[in-house]
């Protein structure tokens, strides 16, 4: 299989670019970046199966005539909301098959109303295939699979470990695309699903979860996919929402700067600046943080006739840093596609059509796991009314 990277230079591109030339199955991998020099000094580290090319993505034309030289591109060019759709598009147009680690809920949206134009084209268009959205899908897909009946299904996650510490000099606080996104995110309204259906809401709602032999800690709504895709894909279930668990000091310190780029106060690159410069949000001084597992699925169903909860996270999460949890699982769904397991046409989330399965198998060579031991962890408990 012939892939195309697209962003392939970047800090995420190139962490999928490394993990799919080491895959058999995959016969080329082509680098295509703005940044050409960057493109091509990466390809010669790679050995024979990757090339470089110069590619400007908003050039329609050229995106397309590139893509119909592959069968899989990969697309890991953000911010989504304004890179997702047009890939996507060109994929279709060009009869290549897509997957993406798009985490925002808008262009999911967007993407999602391209399935009839995928599933004529007959391409496979897998978004949100990362951490989370992505790995986080596929462990919902878990707990899912442990109730005979799933009324609630959530995903979470811990926030504020890829936030910077606070120079002494607050002129040398530098641009971070990924807070801009998230402050970005917590300004505007998010979907969820509540009351078997889709609404609009605040981030930052505080709810609490229990992990059963961990205990019950807060945790606050963030603007994610997963409340997009999961209802699909399991139609029963009454309410999905993306959680976040974090110290109570990182959440406050957001909602103050939320509330001022909400007001006009700051733009959001400026609210990005004051949320790195706040005190209190970091360490002992932002309070306690649960001893939960960094990404997780939670579920309120019943079992055997009884109201549980059930919890799953896993043993195979990629060690690293961000582009490795995130692209790591975009590279293996690479080679399931081109090893024909993936089956399903259309626009789709990661639980509709990966193996939870072979994927935490294919993950652990990435991870601490050690080979032989369970790759989930499924805890179930009680529901006390």
């Amino acid at each position: 299989m012939r892939i195309v990277i697209v962003g392939g230079a970047g800090d995420m591109g190139r962490v999928a670019c490394r993990a799919t030339v080491e895959d058999p199955e995959i016969e080329s991998v082509l680098i295509a970046d703005r940044d050409a020099f960057r493109a091509a000094e990466l390809a010669t580290t790679l050995g024979s199966k990757a090339s470089a090319t110069a590619l400007d993505i908003t050039d329609a034309g050229e995106l397309v005539n590139t893509l119909r030289e592959a069968d899989l591109v990969l697309n890991t060019v953000g911010p989504f909301y304004l890179f997702g759709p047009p890939v996507l598009e060109a994929a279709i147009e060009a009869g290549c098959h897509y997957a993406d680690i798009a985490d925002d809920w808008e262009p999911t949206l967007e993407m999602l109303r391209l399935d009839d134009a995928a599933r004529e084209a007959g391409i496979i268009a897998l978004i949100g295939m990362g951490a989370s959205p992505g790995l986080s899908n596929l462990l919902a897909a878990g707990a899912h699979r442990e109730l005979d009946f799933t009324q609630k299904l959530h995903t979470v996650w811990r926030g504020g470990s890829g936030v910077p510490k606070a120079p002494e000099n607050p002129d040398d606080v530098r641009p971070s695309a990924a807070i801009d996104h998230w402050i970005h995110n917590l300004a505007e309204p998010i979907r969820i699903w509540r009351d078997g259906e889709a609404q609009q809401a605040d981030a930052l709602e505080q709810l609490e979860v229990e992990v059963p032999g961990i205990g019950a800690a807060p945790v606050w709504t963030c603007g994610h996919p997963e409340p997009i895709t999961l209802p699909i894909a399991f139609p029963e279930i009454s309410e999905s929402l993306n959680l976040m668990f974090a110290r109570p000091g990182l959440i406050d310190a957001a909602r103050a700067v939320r509330d001022r780029v909400r007001a006009g106060e700051l733009s959001v690159a400026e609210g990005s600046k004051e949320f790195i410069l706040s005190s209190g949000r970091r360490g002992p001084d932002a309070g306690p943080v649960p001893d939960f597992p960094g990404v997780f699925a939670y579920a309120e169903g019943t079992r055997d006739g009884r109201r549980v909860r059930v919890t799953v996270s896993t043993n195979a999460f990629p060690e690293g840093g961000m582009g490795e949890s995130t692209c790591i699982p975009l590279a293996i769904a690479a080679g399931m596609v081109a090893r024909d397991e993936v089956k399903t046409r259309g626009v789709m989330g990661p639980e509709a059509c990966i193996d939870p399965e072979v994927m935490f198998k294919r993950l652990v060579p990435y991870s601490g796991a050690r080979e032989g031991e369970p790759l989930l962890d499924v805890r179930i408990a009680p529901i006390d009314d």
